[in-house]
């Protein structure tokens, strides 16, 4: 995602990780060496040319996620010493896997058979196919139209339809969205579906994923539903650009009626606060105070005159166009009043829960857990995210602290 508060947001990242890890992660468990950690065994290196992957260069990178791919806890049985390596072709995708251990159990988990399940297309097998497919995609460019580019970097747009070589592509392209977004699920093969890729002059960086609903009356909905980057390219703005990308190619859409975004992660929330509070700051400009508020009578909704305007010529959601405007209202409150600031987190809460608890009636039918098929757990753990919210006094605090961050942001970047 993008460098969201330099060096604020990485106080701000690590004091939360610290409430998760109390030791650094071993490859192989003290007490069982043939229990490896899959995340650590793993080494993803892309390479550019032959004479990278002869030097043993290339971009590496170790999976965020491979209990998708192995065992639920992360761990693959019946190794001793595992090492594996998988040399990616960085235009392509296309991957070469590399096993080595020193020891193995007659039980142990059958490594290609999981590789299988990522790799849908097959793998390279041999040295020789991986260095032939080097040289073939060194004449190659990216798939796709042409549709941004910034520095060196390009956005490429693709769909199954209408991009030549797409289809044969895909599989290679969403084997990284297994081992890099927890929970994923795959994109489908319908032309609604628009596949946006980042490169580095030739090299994979990131992707985002945008469905087109149809909503009737020849209009559509579009819907942001998954954003990756490569560990290196995280937090270096690449997430900022991908989101305007998506908004532009939205509001240069005449049949797109709303662009929204598929349940977003905190990181992600955070970088689009800031991102449409800046794309927002224009339109906010002659509702917005120009002095400090020091009594809750100055702090109140937007008028819906001005919300629906809004909507209009951005097509945001009302929600998010609501809570950027609440990021801008809280930059101006003054907070050495405590009665003022505990009178804005009531305001805030009661703001921010009104479409929480219309999600909760529609979810509330499936609370008792029984026979859920996938969607419909997604559904369930939605509703649960979404409970969380509504008693959201206990993470006020935490939200706020967000909402200084992005107003510390917007100060910095001299938007406000």
């Amino acid at each position: 995602m993008a460098n969201l508060f330099d060096e604020e947001q990485g106080q701000y990242l690590r004091m939360n990780a610290l409430k998760y890890l109390e030791k650094p992660p071993e490859v192989q468990r003290v007490d069982d060496p043939f229990i490896t950690n899959g995340s650590l065994a793993i080494t993803y290196i892309l390479v550019g040319t032959v004479e990278q992957y002869k030097a043993d260069q290339g971009l590496k990178f170790q999976p965020s996620y491979v209990h998708q791919v192995f065992r639920s806890t992360n761990e693959i049985y019946g190794y001793k010493d595992l090492k594996i390596t998988i040399h990616v072709t960085a235009l392509g995708l296309k991957p070469y896997i590399k096993i080595s251990y020193s020891e193995q159990t007659e039980d142990a988990d059958d490594l290609y058979e999981s590789f299988n399940k990522v790799y849908e297309a097959g793998f390279l097998s041999s040295e020789e196919q991986f260095l032939q497919a080097l040289e073939e995609e060194e004449n190659q460019e990216p798939l796709g139209d042409l549709i941004e580019e910034y520095g060196d970097f390009r956005i490429y747009k693709c769909q199954m339809a209408t991009t030549k070589g797409f289809v044969q592509f895909k599989p290679f392209l969403q084997a990284f969205l297994l081992v890099l977004i927890d929970g994923v699920q795959y994109p489908g093969d319908e032309n609604e579906w628009v596949y946006l890729t980042l490169y580095e002059k030739r090299q994979f960086v990131g992707l985002t994923t945008v469905f087109k609903f149809n909503i009737g009356w020849n209009k559509q909905r579009h819907r942001l539903s998954q954003m990756l980057f490569l560990p290196q390219y995280q937090r270096k703005g690449h997430g900022s650009k991908m989101l305007k990308t998506v908004y532009k190619l939205g509001l240069e859409d005449e049949k797109c009626l709303q662009i929204t975004l598929e349940d977003p992660s905190e990181d992600f929330q955070v970088m689009r606060d800031i991102t449409d509070s800046k794309i927002l700051h224009e339109h906010f400009k002659d509702i917005l105070p120009n002095k400090i508020i020091n009594s809750i009578q100055e702090i109140g909704d937007m008028p819906k005159d001005k919300l629906f305007e809004i909507m209009k010529k951005t097509k945001l959601h009302a929600y998010q166009i609501k809570r950027a405007y609440s990021i801008y209202q809280y930059a101006f409150v003054n907070k050495k009043s405590s009665k003022l600031m505990t009178e804005f987190a009531r305001y805030l809460l009661r703001e921010h829960q009104k479409p929480y608890i219309r999600k909760k009636n529609i979810l509330v039918r499936f609370e008792d857990g029984s026979s859920l098929d996938p969607k419909q757990m997604h559904l369930l753990e939605l509703k649960e995210k979404e409970d969380r919210n509504i008693n959201a006094e206990e993470s006020l605090e935490e939200e706020l602290c967000l909402f200084e961050l992005i107003a510390t942001k917007l100060r910095k970047d001299k938007v406000i």
